[in-house]
């Protein structure tokens, strides 16, 4: 029994409960004193026994304890129940009973328990309401308000003002019209947690994989039935059974109800003889009866005939469908009674509830079906029930068993055989089914787990214990509490009953008319009820390529699904759980990071992950994920690996496997072909039709002739007019532009870093930062900044266009409307790209990207426009279609020229380019990022950068300059600089200001270690009381320790080519070397004839500095930050691992093991940029690479079909305390034990070995700390960078 006890909770006062007036302590005494055992009389009842069915600290008044009335006392105190498992001996306490609004399931009173019944007095708490009467709009408001509290307590957001605004809302709309709608996630949330309620149900551990098929829309019996036939596709499944439930309209005012009259949508008819004897199933008698009196009748009589569906909407006649062609059976054999297929028995594989009503937040449902999947003993107790199929005599004779006496137990024997045979039928046709011993242990799973998350599992013992072998199942030896909570489902009367005196009418055409109207509408039927199929695609971007692709998804899926595209930092991770179709595409930023707008998303994912409890979440949602990088970075596409890694970890399915383009080679390409097998995987997922494979390929096709000249107009606008739009300041334009939060610097100066007679260009940047919030930021932190094109390119872009309007007034963009036949209708209206009115060259100017090499799909819309009466043509256009295909054709003239927009017009002077073409296709001037190299506290208000300014020579001799580089070194005092922060929490300064610093930057990579180093000034001259706020004096005091001014080593290996001309921070590091912020600093420099060639790397490994590198690491929770351009990050990645060889004695596993945990626990930070200029031989070794993993998967072959595990998940959640204060993961390398030199443990001549402990992890360590860079290029752009070679 389950054995009441006391909380200390208190309530306000006695409260009077009744069992049976519906009140809601009558509900909860109900809940809590019910035993599953009939309890003696009251007459009978001790005074012990009295105590134990009343919780602890209550008192019974005897007296008014009548049949159907119970009125308790309380004192104050909340109950609770203990359950014990009487196999283990241990017990869990269910407070679950008390929360949320109460049901009484059954009509207990103190001296009866009809637990057993199968609809107690007339359904599990009949409602006191009559048929035709609706829920009064104040009991719907308290149920509402009960059921919101649930819905965004689920989301974390109880309380919210998100919450607070629905409620409202919902308050509104109740008394205005006595009722609400759920919105489509609320209704899936509340499915879901119904069939979490449901008391009876064995198998609820599967009850966040149900499919919502939102339904509320139809109005017509027909629209009905399309949507079963729907439903029952989608959970037939070829056999592997999926959960689903389609809800119809909810009830409005109890005339007009929706209803399925089927117990089941499939279930076998009875035919009763004239001799009283049944063919058929005999449960089915009444309702076959009720089938033929709407006009149905049977081709012919048999064991095995489906019933047709029977549905009424909108309280209208009901009407009789034929649904047997969408049945599946599985014909029973025996594993070793070959005889057992003679007796002809089969049955339907989907279990299908249709006649209950699905209450939630107080809108009742009468029409909801839902499914799930067999015990094999269900299946067992139809074909074996006396009073169903009753096949045991049968089977008993064949088995040659004796009959004769009960005590023989002869139906025992075949009863087992029986379920013998169904698991063995089920299992041999991949039929999804359950024996009843596994379900039992899942749902003893369940109750584990729901007891940890919601202190208690509402269960009815009678139910879930399975009618054969019960004792030897888990469930049997375990107490439980019976009550029901809401959401849930509700028995509901036969509507042939309420319909009784309704005239049924002749329905004797009906089956005719339906199969061919199936016929007819059947595309029709797919592809409309497809549309509801909801589809959510999310992006994450720094320079809008992944959201460019995204929303071309989007338009693809719009064929045949909802959808909708959101950037990852707009949408609520938490609502992953409600969605169908989630497609992911996201570009990877430096060393396999996410973009910014993707860090809070991966790190609620990467948390939950990190939780065993949370692997089972997402069961319900199927998804692709496509991911864009460059082959350049060491960690290709790893965002996007780790995106789909962890939902599938969360129980994701994967409809396709992940999908991967290369800037190196074939991106697009890869991406288009991707998307197309993302659509047909999912339309087949969802059993929707695509076309015959056909859609794709036309919708790809539109998609690549996403411009007409007819679909696009420019006019030039009235000059004399002005709007708002054309009032905002420029800066705020920009912002709204990239979707970035920018502010307005003002340049202080630019200065000439590199010594007089260099040959390239190093300047210092100085911004105004003009008092900005938006600017405020961190060393370590980026800066992007908005550049403009050169006067003189767009100058040139003008020339080779065809313009026919004025270049240097107002213009508009109208796109013109297709009709119903897909033709233009002439029909215009605004194309509104740029948020602001503006000239075609203010656009091209600051708005678009001309010097980009235009992509396969830009080429391929202008093959149209070349004109046949110029020079050449042919020969140009035959080109033109060449490079259109994305080939390697095109790939090699791509990397061979690097062709700004102006560069392509001329080599193909036969081209008639129009500007609406360039204002509606080109891809916008993405902001370029640079590391900051200024502190705030030693420069309050300003921001300063460090920028190599970019010249290059293409492989066909044409100069390059880059964008933004030049841009800035052309900038004058006080000009205008629009700009942002990009925050890299990863690659901050420890907290902790004793901890060893080492700073490896050549060339312009010591851009950030500027800013490290200034801190360190910074705090020293605060120290020595020079500027510095009372709360900085505070935090370094605390910190400081024996060592001068209590600060830890700050060590910078810095390389350049010369030490005259290319040391460009020279001075400045002098005198931090004197004021103390900078403790020593190993220059390499690799072309000066008057020091040794050579590279950070190898100073690193020099055994001067070696060993205290070592130590650093091992013993001093030391800190490493590298900035550069990835191939130098990969080799000085080498040289920390070969000193730890060499120095420390590890293997080399063990060293590379221990520089990925320093990753992992934020040690050891990458700042890295892409492949540089200067190192051609690499940039080409790279894209050779690239085009042979391109053309493999061309050729057929899944990119990444297995995706390694490239970065550990991270430990947030998971992360466990060391006894010493320091964290431990299961992803930590084991660390070497080292033999002690004898001389050296007598304190003798012998080298001082360092001592190797687990690193200790920083202060405030995250996820994101975790990841490994805070790169200032993403690798969806293009691979020529605004940063200087190294």
């Amino acid at each position: 029994m389950a054995e009441p006890d006391g909380g200390d909770d208190v309530f306000d006062g006695d409260a009077p409960l009744s069992g049976a007036d519906g009140t809601a302590g009558g509900r909860k005494l109900a809940a809590i004193g019910r035993s599953h055992s009939v309890q003696p009389e009251q007459g009978q009842m001790d005074a012990a026994q009295q105590r134990r069915l009343m919780p602890r600290g209550h008192s019974v008044d005897a007296s008014t304890i009548g049949e159907d009335d119970v009125t308790v006392s309380y004192t104050k105190r909340k109950e609770y129940i203990r359950l014990k498992n009487l196999l283990t001996g241990h017990e869990d306490v269910d407070t679950l009973h008390q929360s949320g609004i109460m049901v009484c399931p059954i009509a207990c009173t103190s001296n009866r328990c009809v637990g057993s019944m199968m609809t107690p007095s007339g359904g599990e708490q009949a409602p006191k309401r009559l048929h035709g009467e609706v829920r009064p709009a104040e009991e719907v408001l308290e149920h509402a308000t009960d059921f919101l509290n649930q819905y965004y307590g689920s989301l974390k957001s109880k309380n919210s003002s998100t919450h607070d605004r629905r409620l409202k809302q919902v308050a509104m709309e109740i008394q205005e019209r006595g009722t609400y709608n759920l919105t489509e996630k609320e209704l899936a949330f509340g499915a879901k947690t119904a069939w979490r309620n449901a008391p009876r149900c064995i198998g609820r551990i599967q009850w966040n994989r149900l499919q919502l098929f939102d339904c509320r829309h139809v109005t017509t019996a027909k629209e009905m039935v399309d949507a079963i036939k729907r439903h029952v596709e989608y959970g037939t499944n070829a056999g592997n059974i999926r959960s689903a439930i389609t809800v119809f309209p909810q009830r409005l005012d109890g005339q007009s109800d929706f209803r399925v009259w089927n117990q089941q949508f499939f279930k076998y008819a009875a035919f009763k003889q004239e001799d009283g004897s049944v063919i058929g199933d005999p449960s089915s008698l009444e309702f076959t009866d009720v089938c033929k009196g709407l006009g149905w009748k049977a081709e012919k009589e048999g064991p095995f005939v489906v019933l047709p569906l029977v549905v009424q909407a909108r309280g209208q006649p009901p009407e009789c469908f034929d649904i047997s062609d969408l049945n599946m059976e599985v014909p029973f054999t025996h594993p070793e009674y070959e005889w057992f297929a003679e007796l002809g028995l089969k049955w339907y594989v989907v279990p299908a509830v249709t006649n209950f009503l699905f209450d939630c937040g107080g809108i009742e449902f009468p029409a909801a079906p839902f499914n799930g999947w067999y015990m094999g003993t269900e299946v067992g107790r139809d074909l074996c029930d006396d009073n169903r199929y009753n096949v045991l005599p049968e089977v008993a004779r064949r088995m040659g068993l004796d009959t004769r006496s009960a005590s023989t137990l002869w139906k025992d024997k075949a009863l087992v055989e029986v379920n013998l045979a169904i698991l063995h039928s089920f299992q041999k046709t991949n039929v999804t089914i359950s024996d009843h011993h596994s379900a039992s242990a899942s749902f003893m799973k369940h109750l584990e787990k729901e007891f940890s998350v919601r202190g208690g599992c509402p269960t009815d013992w009678v139910w879930v214990n399975p009618p054969m072998s019960s004792s030897t199942t888990q469930v049997y030896h375990q107490e439980m509490l019976m009550y029901q909570l809401r959401p849930s489902y509700e028995y509901q009367e036969d509507p042939w009953r309420i319909e009784a005196h309704r005239k049924l009418g002749d329905r004797k055409d009906r089956f005719r008319n339906f199969a061919k109207v199936v016929q007819t509408f059947s595309r029709m039927f797919k592809t409309s009820m497809s549309r509801r199929v909801k589809a959510i695609i999310l992006y994450a971007t720094e320079t809008g390529r992944s959201a460019t692709y995204a929303k071309k998804v989007g338009e693809l899926l719009s064929h045949s699904f909802n959808y909708q595209v959101t950037c990852m930092d707009e949408y609520n991770p938490l609502e992953l759980e409600h969605e169908q179709l989630v497609v992911i595409v996201t570009s990877t930023f430096g060393n396999g990071e996410p973009p910014e707008n993707g860090v809070e998303f991966y790190r609620a994912l990467s948390e939950m992950a990190a939780d065993e409890d949370n692997h089972q979440w997402l069961t319900n949602i199927k998804f692709s994920v496509f991911g864009l990088g460059s082959r350049a970075y060491p960690h290709f596409c790893a965002f996007g690996k780790d995106v789909d890694r962890v939902l599938k970890a969360l129980g994701g399915e994967r409809v396709i496997d992940p999908g991967e383009g290369d800037e190196l080679c074939g991106q697009e390409e890869s991406f288009l072909e991707w998307m197309k097998k993302c659509y047909q995987s999912s339309c087949q997922a969802y059993n929707i039709d695509e076309g015959d494979k056909t859609l794709a390929d036309k919708a790809l096709s539109a998609m690549r002739a996403a411009w007409e000249p007819k679909m696009y107009r420019v006019t030039q606008l009235d000059t004399t007019t002005t709007t708002a739009a054309e009032k905002l300041p420029h800066t705020e334009v920009l912002g709204m532009l990239h979707h970035k939060k920018t502010a307005r610097a003002s340049v202080k100066c630019v200065k000439e870093l590199q010594a007089v007679g260099a040959t390239r260009s190093t300047i210092l940047v100085q911004l105004n930062t003009n008092a900005s919030s938006q600017l405020s930021y961190s060393p370590g932190d980026h800066l992007g900044v908005c550049p403009s094109n050169s006067a003189e390119l767009v100058e040139s872009c003008l020339e080779k266009l065809q313009l026919d309007i004025e270049a240097d007034k107002p213009l508009g963009i109208e796109v013109q409307q297709r009709g119903d036949d897909d033709n233009y209708n002439g029909k215009w209206s605004n194309f509104e790209r740029f948020p602001e009115q503006c000239s075609m060259r203010h656009a091209l100017t600051h708005f678009m990207d001309i010097t980009s090499t235009p992509t396969p799909q830009m080429i391929s819309l202008m093959v149209a426009l070349v004109d046949k009466e110029k020079e050449n043509a042919e020969e140009q256009k035959e080109k033109l279609v060449k490079l259109s295909k994305g080939s390697d054709f095109y790939e090699d003239w791509k990397y061979d020229r690097f062709s700004t927009l102006p560069e392509f017009l001329t080599e193909f002077p036969a081209l008639k380019v129009p500007a609406s073409l360039l204002l509606a296709q080109l891809p916008l001037l993405q902001p370029r990022f640079y590391s900051i190299s200024s502190c705030p506290k030693l420069h309050p208000g300003e921001v300063h950068l460090t920028v190599a300014v970019v010249t290059y020579t293409t492989k066909v001799d044409t100069t390059h300059h880059g964008v933004s580089s030049t841009w800035m070194s052309k900038l004058e005092e006080g000009q205008d600089v629009t700009c942002f922060v990009r925050k890299a929490p990863s690659f901050h300064l420890p907290d902790d200001l004793v901890s060893p610093v080492v700073m490896v930057g050549p060339g312009t990579g010591i851009a950030p270690f500027r800013s490290f180093w200034q801190r360190r000034l910074f705090l020293i001259k605060s120290q020595q009381g020079v500027g510095a706020s009372d709360s900085d004096k505070h935090r370094f005091s605390s910190d400081a320790d024996n060592r001068d001014f209590g600060l830890g080593r700050m060590k910078l290996f810095f390389g350049c080519r010369h030490d005259n001309i290319d040391n460009i921070y020279k001075q400045e590091i002098s005198e931090n070397l004197f004021e103390g912020s900078l403790n020593k600093v190993c220059y390499a420099f690799s072309r000066d004839p008057n020091h040794p060639k050579q590279y950070v790397q190898q100073r690193i490994e020099a055994q001067a500095e070696a060993e205290q590198l070592v130590t650093d690491l091992c013993e001093n929770n030391g800190h490493v930050y590298v900035c550069g351009d990835v191939s130098m990050a990969d080799r000085v990645s080498r040289s920390f691992q070969n000193i730890l060889v060499s120095v420390a004695a590890m293997s080399t596993e063990e060293a590379s093991a221990f520089i990925s945990h320093l990753k992992s626990a934020g040690r050891y930070h990458e700042d890295i940029f892409g492949v540089t200029l200067k190192t051609q031989e690499v940039t080409d070794g790279k894209r050779a690479a690239a085009k042979r993993l391109w053309a493999l998967s061309t050729k057929g072959h899944s990119a990444m079909k297995s995706v390694p595990k490239v970065r550990p998940m991270p430990a947030v959640a998971s992360q466990r305390r060391t006894s010493g204060g320091g964290a431990a993961s299961s992803g930590k390398p084991m660390m070497p034990r080292r033999s002690v030199d004898s001389k050296s443990s007598a304190g003798g001549g012998g080298r001082k070995q360092p001592r190797l402990t687990p690193p200790k992890r920083i202060s405030g360590d995250s996820s994101s700390q975790r990841m490994s860079a805070g790169s200032p290029k993403t690798s969806e752009s293009t691979v020529l960078e605004e940063k200087e070679e190294q």
